[in-house]
């Protein structure tokens, strides 16, 4: 079993609202989710939940509401910034928050701006996309044309980002990671390797590093066997595992440690570790 990292009284929370029919259709893979997840983490933010929630104003607000409760730093919209009719995340916001739409005047100047480096026309339809809500601010696109959007709601940070990865990504590290990082007290640093070992011999090397090492979170990937001679082949099992430290070179210093006995644990049970 994975050990869980200790909680530290200071941590920051976060929580990910994913928006689109398309991601409850199965009709695309929510990556954008599991993107901030990392990338937050990394900054020293803890994930607390994510959900996905379909392009209604109601549910959406009601899921924002109910993020709210738990008390959460920040919570990080994706989808549902640009100029269609289905894209409703700012109205949802602003009902679940009771503030209302504007047009921003700096929201647009960013807009008509990019539409005219690339050389398109700006419609009423993509004016669409420089709406914000009463008392918060715009964040810039600088790949895109939707602007995204940042507001306070109690101690919450609530943040609009759009549902294009790219757009996205640029986005979080440029202006919400910064925020996040302000905030927090640690950083998390996790890395994937690779065991090489009888099968039989890994997971009592995997439990002595579980028991010696009750603050790294451990976690194998690995599907037992189902016929007992396949136990005594050499198998190649994945582990995931992350540190927490107060700075990234810390961290880095613990991943480091960690390692090498794992490295020496490995091979004294006649396996060998792998860094992809």
């Amino acid at each position: 079993m994975p050990k869980i990292l200790m909680r530290l009284p200071s941590e920051v929370g976060i929580e990910i609202i994913a928006t689109g029919d398309e991601i409850l259709f199965g009709r695309i893979v929510d990556t954008n989710s599991s993107w901030i997840a990392r990338r937050a983490s990394e900054v020293g933010a803890r994930l607390r939940r994510v959900t996905c929630v379909g392009d209604d104003v109601d549910k959406i607000a009601q899921v924002l509401r109910e993020a709210l409760s738990r008390g959460s730093n920040f919570i990080v919209f994706t989808g549902g910034l640009g100029p269609s009719e289905d894209d409703v995340t700012i109205e949802a916001i602003g009902r679940a928050v009771d503030r209302g739409i504007e047009r921003n005047h700096e929201a647009v100047e960013m807009l008509r701006e990019k539409c005219a480096a690339l050389g398109v026309e700006l419609t009423p339809l993509r004016e669409r996309m420089a709406r914000i809500l009463e008392r918060s601010e715009p964040i810039p696109n600088p790949v895109g044309l939707a602007a995204g959007m940042v507001l306070r709601e109690g101690a919450t940070t609530i943040v609009a980002l759009p549902g294009i990865p790219e757009e996205m990504k640029a986005m979080f590290d440029g202006y919400v990671a910064p925020m996040i990082e302000e905030q927090a007290s640690s950083k998390f640093l996790g890395k994937t390797v690779t065991v090489r070992i009888v099968w039989k011999d890994f997971f009592p090397m995997y439990g002595s590093l579980l028991q010696d090492f009750r603050d790294v979170y451990l976690k194998n990937v690995a599907t037992p066997p189902l016929m007992a001679e396949e136990r005594e082949k050499v198998r190649e099992i994945e582990v995931d595992i992350v540190v927490q430290a107060p700075s990234r070179e810390e961290c880095e210093g613990r991943m480091e440690a960690f390692l090498r006995e794992f490295r020496s644990r490995a091979e004294a049970s006649g396996g060998q570790l792998i860094m992809r």
